[in-house]
């Protein structure tokens, strides 16, 4: 694939493209203050640090890599998820929360000082089918209707929201191809440095280059070891036979291949119908 037939490609993504706006949202600081003070309701928040596919976990537990990972001026942290499924949505928020809590605290500090966790996914359905421009959760009490308060927050932010506020023109930004058609100046400046400026499209070229590269790489490795795989299943076949023409019992030849009773049983069974 040439470059003009990526140029084609990239006219065609919107911030729900992947690897699109992982370029876009790592390049601008500006367009990342934009999303997380519109999915937070945060005015005032600023952004001191960000990362893209930031890691998060613990030695001999599941890791996983957040989107986008942000640390705002008085400490508080924020993982947001741009979704374009609604797979596990609500185990998957609990988890990035666990993880975000568990490392909020450093050596010597008190739970008194526990800063704001939020964990925000952004998905492109509506996630409860209620037209509403997000869904909020807190940790409550159902019996006295009371929150317990843990700085903790997990929202879902409706895609396909289009009311005349904040929450609905970013929504329609994220769905747009061009970005002269945007709401947002943070967005289009942002959208339009990968999409028309010459030093962008080439950047973001190369990065749909190396993916490709990748994948091609994965795929390579992925039919070797299927391809071993194949091989072992074919010799040990082979043996299997052998020792049945030795007379050897089913029993005997599961030991020495390291098999099941069953499987042994099934793969004469397809011999003497094949």
């Amino acid at each position: 694939m040439n470059n003009h037939q990526y140029y084609l490609m990239i006219q065609q993504f919107t911030l729900f493209s992947d690897f699109f706006m992982h370029a876009v949202f790592s390049h601008s600081r500006e367009a990342v203050q934009l999303l997380a003070r519109i999915l937070t309701g945060k005015a005032e928040l600023i952004v001191v640090e960000w990362g893209l596919e930031v890691k998060k976990g613990f030695p001999f537990f599941r890791n996983d890599r957040y989107d986008l990972f942000i640390i705002d001026q008085y400490g508080n942290v924020y993982n947001i998820e741009i979704e374009n499924t609604l797979r596990a949505l609500g185990k998957r928020a609990f988890h990035n929360m666990c993880l975000l809590g568990s490392q909020g605290l450093k050596p010597g500090e008190e739970h008194k000082d526990l800063r704001e966790n939020w964990v925000v996914f952004l998905t492109k359905k509506d996630f409860l089918n209620q037209n509403e421009p997000f869904y909020s959760y807190e940790w409550f009490n159902r019996k006295w209707k009371r929150i317990l308060h843990t700085k903790a927050h997990i929202r879902f932010v409706n895609g396909e929201y289009r009311g005349d506020d904040a929450m609905g023109k970013l929504m329609h930004d994220f769905h747009c191809t061009n970005p002269d058609d945007m709401f947002y100046d943070e967005l289009r400046e942002a959208v339009s440095y990968f999409k028309k400026e010459p030093k962008g499209v080439n950047a973001m070229c190369e990065i749909m280059n190396e993916f490709k590269r990748k994948s091609k790489n994965e795929g390579r490795r992925q039919g070797r070891a299927e391809g071993r795989a194949e091989g072992r299943a074919q010799e040990r076949e082979a043996i299997m036979r052998n020792l049945r023409e030795e007379g050897m019992s089913y029993e005997k030849i599961a030991r020495i291949t390291n098999q099941s009773l069953s499987k042994v049983k099934s793969f004469f069974k397809t011999q003497q119908t094949a």
